[in-house]
């Protein structure tokens, strides 16, 4: 059975940002692979978001928009600047 069969829909609205930053990435990433026995898609890469969000972040989320949301994963993973909505590119690492 083809693996996106036995993946359940969800819809979700992204920036135009967003969007192309996640093309490019997934053009990056597939550039780089040495097997390509997988198709990798943005909603892989969407995905594996997810999955770091919710093992990775779920106890340290703080706030209540989704900019303060954002800011607090930030400041927890030392990221001195997040890109404010509409903005391209994700984060800046911090030198500290």
């Amino acid at each position: 059975m083809a693996k996106y069969l036995t993946l359940e829909r969800k819809e979700v609205r992204l920036r135009a940002s967003q969007l192309s930053d996640l093309a490019e990435l997934r053009r990056q990433v597939s550039a780089q692979r040495t097997k390509k026995t997988e198709i990798i898609t943005d909603n892989t890469l969407i995905r594996i978001a997810v999955d770091f969000l919710l093992t990775q972040g779920a106890g340290r989320l703080k706030g209540n928009t989704e900019e303060e949301l954002r800011r607090s994963l930030a400041r927890n993973r030392r990221v001195s600047q997040v890109a404010p909505e509409g903005a391209a590119g994700a984060t800046q690492e911090s030198g500290q």
